[in-house]
């Protein structure tokens, strides 16, 4: 029987991340360690909550996500092919199914006041 590897192990081997005392560690070249998340969190999170943790996404994006992904398609970009969907686990945006934007995690990491995230949401919403 072939074992087949969940979609919290597959997002760790995609960032690289390092276990290490009970906890996960992002170590990449030129950069100090730092602490991604403890065992315990891993432990009890889901994909949404781990991709946005490792993003550096605040709870109140990870609530809304949560409650709202099935309006939402996980892409990957790649030069020569555009966008492309992809398990949640392996995303690096999110296509807004009804109004076709597609959101950056990168983006959303510069969304700092919650009125501004909420206004986000709200123009995403007046699609569906």
């Amino acid at each position: 029987m072939e074992y087949k590897k969940d979609d919290k192990q597959l997002l760790v081997e995609k960032y690289g991340l390092k276990h290490e005392m009970n906890a996960w560690y992002s170590e990449k070249e030129n950069s100090h360690k730092h602490l991604i998340f403890k065992d315990a969190f891993f432990e009890r999170s889901d994909v949404i909550g781990l991709l946005f943790r490792i993003n550096k996404l605040c709870i109140a994006k990870v609530k809304y996500f949560r409650k709202n992904i099935e309006h939402y398609e996980p892409l990957k970009y790649d030069y020569k092919k555009g966008f492309f969907v992809v398990p949640l686990w392996d995303a690096d945006f999110l296509k807004h199914r009804s109004s076709g934007f597609i959101l950056d995690f990168r983006y959303l990491q510069t969304i700092t006041v919650y009125r501004d995230f909420l206004d986000l949401c709200k123009e995403l919403e007046s699609f569906e």
